[in-house]
C-alpha cells in the first residue's frame, strides 16, 4: 500500500506539472529547451524543499505536536490559504502562449526570408 501510494502520488504530481512545462515550451526560445527544463525542475525542487521547511517551522511555531492539536485547525487554514498565493500572479500570464506553434514558425520563416533579401 505504501509503495503504491508513493508511486501514484508521484505520477499525479508529474501530471499536475505538465501545464507548466507546456507554457514554458511555448515561451522558450529555440535552442535553450534543455536549460529551461533544468531550470524549471531546479526551481520546482527547491520550492518543494522550501515549502516543507516552512511547513515544519509553522508546525513548531504553532506548537502542533503528536500530543497537542490545539492549533492544528489554524495550521491547516494557513497552509491551504498559502497554496492559493500564486493565483495573485496569474494576471502576469495574459497573452502568454496565445500564438500557436505554426504562427511562431511562420514568423521565423518570414524573418529568415527578410534577412536573406537584405543580403547583397
Amino acid at each position: 500500500f505504501i509503495l503504491g501510494d508513493d508511486v501514484i502520488l508521484s505520477i499525479l504530481g508529474e501530471i499536475a506539472f505538465l501545464p507548466t512545462l507546456v507554457l514554458a515550451a511555448r515561451l522558450c526560445p529555440p535552442g535553450v529547451e534543455a536549460v529551461l527544463f533544468a531550470t524549471l525542475m531546479s526551481i520546482n525542487n527547491g520550492a518543494g524543499t522550501l515549502g516543507t521547511e516552512i511547513g515544519a517551522g509553522l508546525t513548531k511555531v504553532l506548537g502542533v505536536t503528536e500530543d497537542n492539536f490545539d492549533n492544528l485547525a489554524l495550521l491547516t487554514v494557513i497552509c491551504n490559504l498559502t497554496s492559493l498565493y500564486p493565483l495573485a500572479f496569474i494576471g502576469w500570464l495574459d497573452g502568454v502562449g496565445s500564438q500557436s506553434e505554426e504562427d511562431i514558425e511562420m514568423e521565423q520563416q518570414l524573418e529568415q526570408l527578410e534577412q536573406q533579401e537584405q543580403k547583397p
